[in-house]
Order: structure tokens, then sequence, then C-alpha cells
């Protein structure tokens, strides 16, 4: 594959169709030809899922460097200890850091902040 069309991948990564054909000095319609030319579809696609993989493992570090910043307020606020440990596995099996295929982070992270509200609804009645 051109070095171009290379190009035109990475940059489909961040930016819309458009702004990758003025970035490359190209018409919408060239582009678009080549996102519908089999073999630049399936590098496109390729692209697409490691970068998906990549951001689900952020997702999950993140996931993780949470609930360790977590745990340690915990034992620095005295916390109750055996609940406390149960509401952090919680937020860690919804993160879905133990899951073995990656879930979309965006919807882990709205089930996280989701358990997180109802704790701190209970903790507040």
């Amino acid at each position: 594959m051109r070095a171009r069309r290379r190009t035109a991948i990475e940059l489909l990564m961040n930016h819309p169709d458009s702004v990758v054909a003025e970035m490359l000095g190209i018409r919408l319609s060239t582009l678009r030809q080549w996102i519908n030319d089999p073999v630049f579809s399936e590098a496109l696609r390729d692209r697409e899922r490691e970068q998906k993989a990549g951001l689900g493992r952020l997702a999950r570090q993140a996931a993780l460097n949470a609930a360790a910043a977590l745990c340690q307020v915990t034992g620095e606020s005295g916390g109750s200890g055996k609940s406390d440990a149960k509401v952090l596995l919680d937020i860690l099996k919804v993160s879905g850091a133990f899951d073995a295929e990656p879930t979309d982070p965006g919807e882990a992270l709205a089930e996280i902040i989701r358990k997180a509200s109802e704790v701190g609804g209970s903790e507040h009645s």
C-alpha cells in the first residue's frame, strides 16, 4: 500500500473524512474511493481494531489505578473495611478489568458512574 494511503488510514483514526482529504490535498471523492477499495478498507478495519484494543487496555488500567487510589483513600479514612473492599471489587468488575474480552470503554465508564452514584446515595441516606 502506498505511503499516502497509509497516512490516510492513520489520519482517519482522529479526523473526519473531509478533514483527512483536505490534509492530504485530495478530493473527498478520492478518499471515499480509497475507503471503498477492499485492500484499503481491510487495512482501515485492522487499524480500528488495534486502536480499540489499545483503548480497552488503557480503560482497564485506568480503572485499576482508580481502584488503587480508592483503596488508599479508604485505608487512610478508616473506612469500614469489608464493605469498602466489596464496593471496590464491584467497581472493578463493572469496569471490565476482569473481562477476557474488552468491553466498550464508554459503556464501562457509564456503569462505573452509575455504581458510584448508587453507593454515594446509600451513604447519604
